[in-house]
């Protein structure tokens, strides 16, 4: 391998891939992959029997994505399993190549296709594609775990151990200065709303949905992005849908699932789906940490930032229809534009018309567009911030009944009465909405057409 298709990679990687598929790179194409979570590249391998093949890696060699070591290892298990001993079963997957568990990379055979279904403008193409893939996820379910359990995904459990490990392992890390009302009080209601009639544990993909799955025509080549699969309830795969259509459009979900249950999926228990889609929604909206100096940095910053502020507002909202308390409407106090908001303007302008168009690297490019939505975020903060925190200050006042002397100390008196136990739920969900609905009024431009996202209907 020569040493500038090397330099491609994080140090380190090429050798050890090299190693872990017994074959020679002969070429790398750096991209952005794994949405913010991972970053990717596609590379050119030759084995020395003369054989060649075309291989997408994801890799997370600084551990800022999602999962954990563990998820890592069940990720390569099933994609080692469906591209071998369990073929059978008809899970379209790339083919396994190689993983190396030290930097969080895998290795897998390119797959043709197309990612973007939302482009699909063909309405009949679009229904045809999605009971193809829900079809996928049927097929999945239904490969019989209690009698072949994959090698390597762990031990096979009832969903609610899982439940109550997720609980216990969201709580343990929201403490400190981490600590999150918004998650205390979800995982409060969640902890006393398991279900109790969840059936025997299947594979479950765990991030399934539009943009993690190629298709030609109708047809789908290949799920992608197994990141968090685990054993479970199938009705946690549905409830994952909801959570990728914030991002990306799909068909209606009564048809999806109607078309999942035709397919031979089990039967769509709409009360499940609601709790699995709260339970990974307070995974999803912990606080980011990336203006902490121990923090790994993440692939794209821009973008772990928008889907975050998303999660947490969704979040609000969707912990709010749980506990059946009614959302008021928030104040949002406009103000003028920053001091520096024309500067912000010409730097957003340069990324737009002059870096992005000349960049033939695509990670670079898709490091450019995020930096761009950064510069929004910033610019908005200048321009609202103090008005929101005003705002805010005002009605935490209210709500406890006492005057602070910033937003600081208002904030951290409010966490005291939610951790405590000594303000009524409904009226800290409804704090907490407000919260994260200003914050998610700061990304809005960053976010674009992604703003006013919410969770599609389930019937």
């Amino acid at each position: 391998m020569m040493a500038n298709l090397a330099a491609l990679l994080p140090e380190g990687l090429a050798v050890a891939v090299e190693k872990a598929c017994g074959a020679r790179i002969t070429g790398v194409r750096p991209r952005g992959g794994g949405g913010a979570s991972r970053d990717g590249a596609e590379l050119d391998l030759a084995w020395p029997d003369g054989r060649t093949a075309s291989a997408y890696m994801n890799h997370d060699v600084h551990k800022a994505g999602a999962g954990d070591d563990a998820a890592f290892l069940r990720e390569a298990a099933v994609l080692r399993a469906l591209s071998g001993p369990l073929a059978s079963a008809g899970v379209r997957v790339a083919p396994y190549f190689a993983s190396i568990p030290e930097q969080r990379a895998l290795v897998c055979g390119l797959v043709k296709g197309e990612d973007r279904f939302g482009n699909l403008a063909d309405a009949q193409q679009r229904s045809a594609l999605a009971r193809d893939f829900m079809a996928q996820l049927a097929a999945l379910h239904r490969i019989d775990v209690a009698k072949a359990p994959v090698e390597g995904m762990g031990r096979v459990e009832p969903a609610e151990a899982l439940i109550r490990r997720r609980i216990a392992t969201v709580r343990e890390t929201n403490s400190g200065k981490a600590w999150d009302p918004l998650i205390h009080l979800s995982l409060d209601w969640l902890e006393a709303n398991i279900p109790d009639d969840m059936p025997p544990p299947v594979i479950v993909h765990g991030d399934a949905g539009p943009g993690n799955f190629l298709f030609e025509g109708d047809r789908v080549t290949a799920l992608l992005d197994w990141e968090l699969v685990h054993y479970g309830d199938p009705m946690a795969d549905l409830a994952m849908l909801c959570l990728r259509m914030l991002f990306q459009g799909f068909v209606p979900l009564p048809e999806a699932f109607a078309a999942y249950e035709a397919a031979g999926g089990y039967p769509v228990d709409l009360k499940r789906l609601r709790f699995w889609r709260l339970l990974f929604q307070t995974g999803f909206a912990r606080r980011s940490r990336y203006d902490d100096p121990d923090a790994p940095p993440p692939p794209n910053l821009g973008m772990n930032l928008v889907y975050s502020t998303i999660h947490r507002r969704v979040l609000s909202e969707a912990l709010a229809d749980a506990a059946d308390v009614a959302l008021p409407q928030v104040a949002l106090p406009e103000a003028l534009p920053g001091a520096h908001d024309h500067s912000y303007s010409i730097a957003l302008d340069d990324i737009r018309n002059t870096i992005v168009p000349r960049l033939t690297d695509q990670q670079a490019a898709v490091k450019a567009k995020g930096m761009a939505r950064l510069i929004k975020w910033w610019r908005a903060i200048e321009r609202f911030g103090s008005g929101f925190q005003a705002a805010e200050k005002s009605e935490l006042e209210t709500a406890l009944n006492q005057k602070f002397a910033d937003h600081a100390a208002a904030w951290s008196a409010f966490c005291e009465c939610v951790a405590g136990g000594s303000i009524a739920i409904d009226r800290a969900i409804i704090l907490c909405n407000a919260h994260e609905t200003r914050e998610a009024a700061l990304m809005a431009d960053a976010m674009g057409g992604l703003a006013a996202t919410t969770f599609a209907a389930l019937e």
